[in-house]
């Protein structure tokens, strides 16, 4: 993904491993947790990030759906970072195969309600 997204965007990308605790750059503007960390029924885990190097500047994405709201999202905006839940990506990826199916443009506010209904959002 990140060859992709330094080849087809201006945008600095960079593959970097979780290897052990990790402490964000201070050059990076988003962090996206890529991996079944904290998906349930392990709500509790979280990405062994150092969060003190968290800043109130960065994005800190997850892309675990269920919870929307993960402990790492939780500690991520306890340090001040505006934070992006899964939920939107599971509600889009559905909305495509939907749409491909029927032929029908998706009702997107009508499954991202249904799907914060089942996940008690």
């Amino acid at each position: 993904m990140a060859k992709h997204l330094s080849d087809k965007t201006p945008a600095e990308v960079q593959f970097v491993p979780w290897r052990a605790d990790y402490s964000v750059p201070w050059e990076a503007d988003i962090l996206v947790n890529a991996t079944s960390i904290g998906l349930f029924p392990q709500v509790r885990e979280m990405p062994p990030i150092v969060m003190a190097s968290i800043r109130p500047d960065l994005l800190v994405c997850d892309v675990i759906p269920n919870p929307p709201q993960t402990a790492f999202l939780s500690a991520a905006a306890a340090q001040g970072a505006d934070t992006l839940d899964g939920l939107g990506m599971l509600v889009y990826q559905g909305a495509i195969a939907f749409q491909m199916w029927t032929g029908v443009e998706a009702p997107i506010p009508v499954m991202r309600h249904a799907l914060e209904q089942v996940f008690g959002t």
